[in-house]
């Protein structure tokens, strides 16, 4: 459950308390028990680091495309050898 900050309307008295999100009674205060009010407080965040720069969220430019030779491979002219079908027989014989 999330932490906030209140300040008592009559004796100016500032705590920290827990409260769920979706409440929206504030805690009575712990040294008069008069009403409070929930302070705003600066976000606890911290960056860290060389810092951010404007230069962090651009697109990257696309690279210079390199020309390359294509493929000069020649198509090889070797045919696979056929596999005899179911009819034929081998002609060498063993002995």
């Amino acid at each position: 459950m999330p932490r906030f900050d209140f300040q008592c309307s009559g004796c100016g008295h500032v705590f920290e308390s827990t409260v769920s999100f979706g409440s929206r009674r504030a805690p009575r205060c712990p040294a008069c028990g008069g009403k409070t009010e929930k302070l705003i407080a600066p976000p606890a965040i911290h960056f860290r680091g060389g810092g951010f720069y404007v230069t962090d969220s651009r697109k990257k430019t696309p690279e210079k495309e390199t020309t390359h030779p294509k493929d000069t491979k020649k198509p090889t002219t070797n045919t696979p050898k056929e596999a005899p079908s179911k009819g034929e027989t081998s002609t060498t014989q063993k002995s």
